[in-house]
């Protein structure tokens, strides 16, 4: 999972019953709030425990795919939990998008077992492996370091969920509102000469990215665009339009600038992105200049 995206892991549930108010990254899932303390740490142990409890996961299961469903709970059995395989899975909460699920995350587990659950919708195609939740109990008890894990996995969800708990108790400002956006193909994403008061992630799909008319380059999936108007509190020096359907997460600059600070990480990926623009246009400018030689 993700980079500000290639980021946030483990357990959705945590949503049932709170809304972060920013934003937080981890690998698999994509969490909205900031970090407490150990987040980072629990995260890492959650994604572990989850590859190697499915590791050799031998029951029966059923890969179906998804599209355009804002119930997504409501297109399979109650008695069944899932595992996202493609694609992206939004958790609703109140209404709210309030955290994106990649590949790898297991979904259903509260629901499964009759406790309260966040609502999932999905927008592009998705492909869910569905596994009955008695043949997954059956499966997690047949073997004692499989029960381990699983217990494992269900204390330290546990005590991420204590630690979010406390630390939004703790928290009286109230954030600007965030989110995903899926906008079509063709759609004008951030317009040369607007001011700049968001960045944005490209969650799924690509786009391009025009200065005066003219294409000077693209972004793609799991890139991070317009921060650099944000950070510098100019105009939008580019256009950038979707080139296909995409989904988008816009973060207020405030929010990204504290998240810039509490994970340094993402400043090297935008480093990346950069070096990359930067070799894509000293190409084209060196093309431009053996034409017209």
């Amino acid at each position: 999972m993700a980079v500000f995206c290639t980021f946030i892991r483990k357990s959705p549930q945590i949503y049932g019953e709170i809304r972060p108010p920013d934003y937080l990254m981890a690998s698999t899932m994509l969490f909205l709030g900031k970090a407490p303390e150990a987040t980072h740490e629990l995260l890492d142990r959650l994604e572990l425990l989850g590859e190697r409890l499915l590791q050799d996961l031998n029951v029966p299961t059923q890969l179906r795919a998804f599209s355009h469903e804002s119930q997504l709970f409501d297109c399979f059995d109650s008695e069944q939990l899932g595992i996202v395989r493609s694609g992206l899975v939004t958790i609703v909460n109140s209404g709210i998008d309030a955290a994106c699920l990649q590949p790898g995350d297991i979904i259903g587990l509260s629901r499964v077992f009759g406790l309260p659950y966040a609502q999932l919708k999905v927008e592009e195609e998705v492909e869910i492996e569905l596994i009955q939740r008695d043949d997954f109990m059956s499966y997690v008890q047949s073997e004692p370091h499989r029960q381990h894990r699983f217990t494992n996995y269900l204390l330290t969800s546990l005590a991420l969920y204590q630690g979010f708990l406390a630390h939004y108790h703790r928290q009286t400002q109230v954030q600007a509102p965030t989110g995903f956006e899926h906008v079509q193909s063709g759609s004008v994403i951030i317009k040369e000469g607007d001011l700049a008061d968001t960045v944005y992630q490209l969650m799924s799909g690509s786009a391009d990215v025009t200065v005066h008319g003219v294409t000077v380059g693209e972004v793609l999936s799991g890139e991070i665009f317009g921060a650099m108007a944000a950070f510098t509190g100019e105009q939008r020096n580019a256009t950038v339009v979707a080139r296909e359907d995409c989904q988008l997460l816009a973060i207020p600059k405030a929010q990204f600038v504290d998240l810039i600070k509490a994970q340094p990480e993402i400043a090297i990926s935008l480093l990346d992105n950069m070096s990359r623009r930067i070799k894509s246009l000293n190409e084209q400018v060196s093309s431009a200049q053996r034409q017209t030689a």
